[in-house]
C-alpha cells in the first residue's frame, strides 16, 4: 500500500468516524408522534372525568394537532442543545490533529504491506545499513522495550517483539537472545521456531543457517510441512551445507505451494535454478510450478558443477604447524568471503572437513547466502576460514581460524589463508 493510498483510506475512516459522533449530537430530535398520542389519550380521559371543560378540551386539542402537523412537515423540531453543539464543534476540531498526532508517533502504513520470504532490497543490500531514518526510533523503542522487560521477564509476547525489533535494527546477536527467551515463554509454533533460527543464523560468525539453526527449522517443519519460511531457510541451510540436492528439494516444495510468477515466487525460482544448474537437471521459469521439470532418475548421479563457469576466487587453505595438533580431521571447516566494507553476511562460504587441509577451495558468485548480496556487489573482500570443534557456523572458543588481507578478488586469482588463531 503506498503512502498516498494510506492517507486516502485513513481520511475517509476519520471523516466517517466524526460524521457517527457528530449527526447524533447536531440533530434536533422532534417530538415521537406516540408521545403526542400519549398526551391526546390523557387529556380525552381528563375531559371524560369532567376534570376539563369542553373549551379548555377543544382549545388543548387543536394544540396537539397542530404540533403533530408540524412533525409531519418537518417544521416543529425541539432546538440543539448549547452544549451538544459545542462537543461536536471541539470534536469536529480535536480528533483529526489527535489522529494525526497519534499516527506520527507509533503509525506506519508499510506495516499494512504483506511480507512473505524475505529479500534483502539491492539498495540495502549495497549499503549493508537499515534507514537511517527509522534505526534511531526503533532503537529507541528496543531499549524501552529491553528496560521494561527487566521488570516483567516473564512477558513472552514483549520478548517477540524485542526480537523482531533487534533483527529489524540489525543487532542479531541480540535477536538471537530475545528469540531465545520467547521461545522458552510462548507456544511453540512454527513461526517462532523459524525465525529463531532465522536470528540464530545471522548472529553465528560466518553466517550460516546449518547446524544448530538447522534443527529448529525441522522442528518448524514437523509441525507444518508446508511453511514457507522454514522452506525457504532450509533450503538455504542444505546449500551451505553442500548439498544441492537437499536445497532442491526444499526449495521445490516450497514453490508448490505458491502462486506462479509471484515476485516472491521469482526469488525462489532464481535460487532453485543455481543449485539444479550445480546438479545438472533443467531449471524452471517463474511463470511455471517447479514439479513440471523433469528429475533425474533416483539411480542416476548428479552431473559435477562447474564452478569455474561463475566469476570467484580461489582459495589455498592451510593450517599452521604449530596448531596441528589442535584440529582433528573429523572437525569442520569453513571457509568463506565477506565484503572489506559492507553487510557482514558471508558473500560466499563453503564446508569442508579439517581432515582435507590443506586444500584448494572456490568461492564464487553462486555461492551467495541471500539473494542479491553476493561477490558479484562486493569488489573487495577478506577471506576467512575457520576450523569449528562444535561443527556450528557461529564461532566459539577454542575455534581455530585464519583471515586474508583485503583483496580484489576479481583480480586477484588465488589467494592464501593460514589458519594460525586460536579465537580468544
Amino acid at each position: 500500500m503506498s503512502s498516498t493510498t494510506f492517507l486516502l483510506a485513513t481520511a475517509v475512516l476519520v471523516a466517517t468516524a466524526l460524521l457517527i459522533l457528530l449527526i447524533p449530537l447536531l440533530r434536533r430530535p422532534a417530538l415521537r408522534t406516540t408521545e403526542l398520542r400519549a398526551q391526546l389519550d390523557r387529556l380525552q380521559e381528563a375531559h371524560g372525568a369532567g376534570l376539563i371543560d369542553d373549551a379548555t378540551f377543544a382549545e388543548r386539542k387543536a394544540a396537539l394537532s397542530a404540533e403533530a402537523l408540524a412533525i409531519v412537515d418537518g417544521s416543529a423540531q425541539q432546538p440543539r442543545s448549547k452544549l451538544a453543539l459545542a462537543l461536536a464543534i471541539a470534536l469536529a476540531a480535536s480528533i483529526p490533529f489527535a489522529t494525526y498526532a497519534l499516527y506520527q508517533k507509533i503509525g506506519n502504513p508499510n506495516a499494512l504491506a504483506f511480507a512473505g520470504v524475505t529479500q534483502t532490497p539491492p539498495s540495502a543490500a549495497a549499503n549493508g545499513a537499515p534507514d537511517a531514518n527509522a534505526a534511531p526510533d526503533l532503537a529507541a523503542a528496543a531499549d524501552t522495550l529491553a528496560a521494561r522487560l527487566k521488570n516483567n521477564p516473564d512477558d513472552g509476547e514483549g520478548w517477540l517483539l524485542l526480537a523482531r525489533t533487534y533483527r529489524q535494527i540489525e543487532r542479531f546477536a541480540d535477536a538471537r537472545d530475545a528469540f531465545e527467551r520467547a521461545n522458552k515463554l510462548l507456544p511453540v509454533s512454527a513461526d517462532l521456531l523459524s525465525e529463531y533460527a532465522e536470528a540464530l543464523g545471522l548472529a553465528s560468525e560466518p553466517r550460516a543457517l546449518f547446524g544448530e539453526p538447522e534443527k529448529l527449522l525441522d522442528q518448524a517443519l514437523a509441525m507444518d510441512g508446508e511453511h514457507q519460511r522454514a522452506l525457504w531457510l532450509k533450503g538455504f541451510a542444505r546449500r551451505q551445507d553442500g548439498d544441492a540436492a537437499g536445497a532442491d528439494a526444499a526449495w521445490t516444495k516450497l514453490l508448490g505451494g505458491m502462486e506462479p510468477g509471484s515476485p516472491v515466487h521469482t526469488a525462489v525460482v532464481e535460487q532453485l535454478n543455481q543449485v539444479r544448474s550445480e546438479l545438472g537437471q533443467p531449471g524452471v521459469t517463474a511463470a511455471t510450478p517447479a514439479s513440471s521439470a523433469p528429475a533425474p532418475a533416483p539411480s542416476a548421479a548428479p552431473a559435477p558443477s562447474d564452478s569455474s563457469a561463475a566469476p570467484g576466487i580461489d582459495v589455498d587453505v592451510s593450517l599452521d604447524a604449530a596448531l596441528a595438533d589442535k584440529a582433528a580431521p573429523g572437525d569442520v571447516l569453513f571457509v568463506f568471503a565477506r565484503a572489506q566494507a559492507g553487510p557482514p553476511v558471508p558473500l560466499a562460504i563453503a564446508r569442508l572437513s579439517a581432515g582435507q587441509l590443506p586444500t584448494r577451495v572456490r568461492l564464487d558468485t553462486s555461492m551467495g547466502m541471500v539473494a542479491g548480496v553476493s561477490l558479484e556487489q562486493f569488489p573487495t573482500v577478506v577471506i576467512g576460514a575457520r576450523i569449528s570443534k562444535s561443527g556450528n557456523a557461529q564461532a566459539s572458543p577454542g575455534d581455530l581460524e585464519g583471515f586474508s588481507e583485503a583483496v580484489e578478488w576479481r583480480s586477484a586469482g588465488t589467494v592464501s589463508v593460514d589458519i594460525d588463531q586460536i579465537r580468544p
